[in-house]
């Protein structure tokens, strides 16, 4: 508990109030802002050449570095990328759909990755959607039932957003490649939270960002690309950084770079860089396999709360098969979820909705009072 209420120390917000929706941004740090001033102080008293290349770029690669040790990638695996629906957007058009036009995904995927896959119609993919048979969980056979010669690519929700259940991935990856298909991870909702391996998945892409259980701010994303297939790829989503020698301002062919950095493109948001790195170098202190201990304990918390009010538990109760967060329906509908979240903001426990449920995501900063706290205002709205 000491060990905890350290890291509790280094969330200013954790002072003033619940908060409790780290799987929709993760709340500043103390390193975080230290780093975003030192950025800014560089900037004031620098030019560009000392900027970039003295701070910035290393500054990167250490994000590139820090990312990849969380999900047991290399850096050279690694690419910064604005979002993880750019990243996506990115391997998509690296595709060709005139042989295997089929794109297996689920119903229960965040809603972007969709849309990248649907703006693919135009060059022949088709969507295939796995669904789910309780709105809570999609299982593994819906999507291994789908996978054939046609697919191209299975996209996958590692914890899905929405009630954070943790989908059964290495079936779907043994049946994508038996198939010849390739696996792509959305893991917005993993990263930080729940440990994974991708070498050992064998996951042929993942993306993720660093706004939430990372508590790095908006802004930067990052894409894997594993080692093997790299050079294969060759994005139509480009730009100078994606290519061998930026600097060099060559106009007249594209020559990519040989590490996953060819998905690279425009000018980085380099102060993401700053806060990003100050918000991993939290999580892989503390370790990702404590923060997953820390976090089962306190959702089971929240689910022994929920059931003594009473109230439908939207998320797997199996804690083996749950992600971060707890999603608890409220009565009156959307309208009741809205207006119980808003009296709870303005009481300080900061919660978010969707649909007609309040999710409840405690990260490695919270504690049981947070919980306690949570439910006593929410029993008095109720």
């Amino acid at each position: 508990m000491e060990r905890w209420a350290a890291f509790r120390d280094e969330f200013p917000v954790a002072r003033r109030r619940t908060y409790l929706i780290s799987a929709s941004l993760g709340p500043l740090s103390r390193p975080s802002r230290r780093l975003a001033e030192e950025h800014l102080d560089l900037w004031e008293r620098l030019g560009p050449e000392e900027l970039w290349f003295e701070h910035g770029f290393p500054r990167l690669e250490e994000c590139r570095s820090s990312f990849a040790r969380l999900i047991g990638a290399g850096p050279h695996e690694i690419a910064i990328v604005p979002s993880v629906s750019s990243g996506l957007s990115s391997v998509a058009s690296c595709l060709d759909f005139d042989l295997r036009p089929k794109v297996v995904l689920s119903a229960m995927d965040f809603p972007t990755n969709h849309h990248v896959w649907l703006a693919q119609h135009r060059r022949g993919a088709r969507l295939d959607v796995a669904p789910s048979s309780d709105g809570i969980g999609v299982e593994a056979g819906e999507l291994t039932g789908r996978i054939d010669g046609s697919t191209a690519i299975v996209n996958l929700n590692r914890v899905l957003y929405e009630s954070s259940w943790i989908m059964d991935v290495p079936p779907v990856v043994e049946a994508a490649h038996r198939h010849g298909a390739l696996v792509v991870l959305d893991d917005f909702h993993g990263t930080g939270i729940v440990p994974l391996d991708v070498h050992r998945l064998e996951v042929d892409f993942l993306l993720s960002g660093a706004l939430k259980w990372l508590c790095g701010g908006q802004g930067i994303a990052f894409l894997y690309v594993r080692e093997g297939l790299i050079e294969s790829l060759e994005p139509v989503v480009v730009g100078w950084f994606g290519t061998q020698n930026p600097f060099g301002f060559g106009r007249s062919e594209l020559h990519f770079r040989s590490d996953a950095r060819r998905f690279e493109s425009g000018t980085y948001a380099l102060p993401q860089a700053w806060t990003a790195s100050g918000g991993m170098e939290l999580i892989l202190e503390a370790g990702v396999d404590s923060i997953r201990a820390h976090s089962q304990s306190l959702t089971a918390e929240v689910i022994r709360r929920a059931d003594a009010l009473g109230l439908d538990v939207l998320s797997p109760r199996a804690p083996e098969r749950r992600g971060g967060l707890v999603r608890l329906r409220m009565p009156g509908g959307r309208a009741g979820a809205q207006r119980i979240l808003h009296a709870l903001l303005e009481r300080d426990v900061v919660l978010d909705a969707r649909g007609d449920a309040l999710r409840i995501s405690p990260h490695f900063f919270n504690d049981v009072t947070d919980i306690d706290r949570c439910f006593t205002e929410l029993q008095r709205l109720l």
